[in-house]
């Protein structure tokens, strides 16, 4: 092995001790309600951050499966992969695997989550996961099947209040109540896409805040391609179709939305329908290089690089 060799695999077992370590971190910090602690930990502006902004410790309590009796407060990192600043930190509960009365050094999983990081000078979380690379969620497993009911906007998480303006506590708590029309990820888009405007903004906001609540859920049923009745939602927020549409004119002409965005879209493609609903916005909607960026973050781990010795991985100094 030359002397690059011996850098790399020394940089690589350096990163994913790290890895390891801010993932040990996090689930204590979790565990013991270490609210400062977490928020240290989260990139700005990324999922997990914005996740955190809205339901506090309660959602990465539930993704981590925290409170269920299987794991006793076991759950550690056990896998890393990496390619380039981004990383997947897989956690899990391991015990020995027991064979013919004998304890062996092979490891079983019992289950695992996963924590989406990002490196810029060190590592930080973008986004909690409930399940493992190998791993999927299924309705028949109790634990499962609430936590796919929360990321799905059929079960519901109490808000912080007091982390929020008065037009994000209308706008969450308004698409909150349509049970399973919008997801976790519909939420953050909306969240992050008022926060952009009011950084955006040179008026004060805090005036007509039903306005630009029912604004902002009528943008974001739009980029999720649903059928959106801004009279409908105007009679939700108790205010008129005309201030609605006004709003929601302002909101996308400052931030220069397109009919495909991937700051505040789920979805890959637009529609003709929706085309001309952006164009009534005064928008020109038009395809651009984000989409380009976006298609290939899907692939950042079709090719990992992992540390070269599992050893020099576990239990992380």
């Amino acid at each position: 092995m030359n002397e690059s060799e011996t850098g790399n695999n020394s940089r690589v077992r350096e990163l994913a001790q790290a890895a390891a370590r801010l993932g040990e971190e996090f689930v204590m910090a979790v565990r013991t309600n270490q609210i400062e602690v977490v928020r240290e930990l989260l990139q700005e502006g990324s999922t997990a951050s914005y996740l955190f902004t809205m339901f506090g410790l309660a959602l990465f309590r539930l993704d981590l499966r925290l409170d269920e009796p299987t794991e006793a407060g076991k759950l550690a990192p056990y896998d890393l992969q990496f390619e380039g600043e981004v990383a997947l930190l897989e956690l899990g509960v391991l015990e020995p695997v027991e064979a013919e009365g004998e304890q062996h050094g092979h490891l079983r999983r019992l289950f695992g989550s996963s924590l989406l990081l990002n490196f810029s000078q060190q590592w930080q979380i973008v986004e909690v996961l409930p399940f493992n690379s190998d791993g999927t969620l299924t309705p028949q497993n109790q634990p499962d099947k609430y936590i796919l009911e929360i990321h799905h906007g059929k079960s519901l998480l109490p808000l912080q209040i007091g982390n929020l303006d008065q037009t994000e506590q209308a706008f969450l708590n308004g698409m909150q109540q349509q049970t399973g029309q919008f997801n976790l990820e519909e939420l953050v888009n909306a969240l992050r896409l008022w926060r952009y405007f009011k950084s955006k903004s040179k008026a004060p906001l805090t005036r007509k805040t039903d306005s630009w609540a029912g604004a902002v859920e009528y943008l974001i049923t739009l980029f999720d391609y649903h059928e959106a009745d801004s009279k409908a939602i105007a009679r939700r927020y108790k205010v008129t179709n005309t201030a609605v549409l006004n709003r929601a004119r302002e909101l996308a002409q400052t931030l220069g939305v397109t009919q495909f965005d991937d700051r505040y879209s789920v979805h890959p493609d637009p529609t003709a329908h929706y085309r001309r609903l952006f164009g009534e916005l005064g928008v020109q909607p038009e395809r651009d290089e984000r989409i380009r960026l976006a298609q290939e973050r899907e692939r950042v781990f079709d090719s990992i690089e992992v540390p070269p010795d599992d050893d020099d991985f576990f239990g992380p100094t």
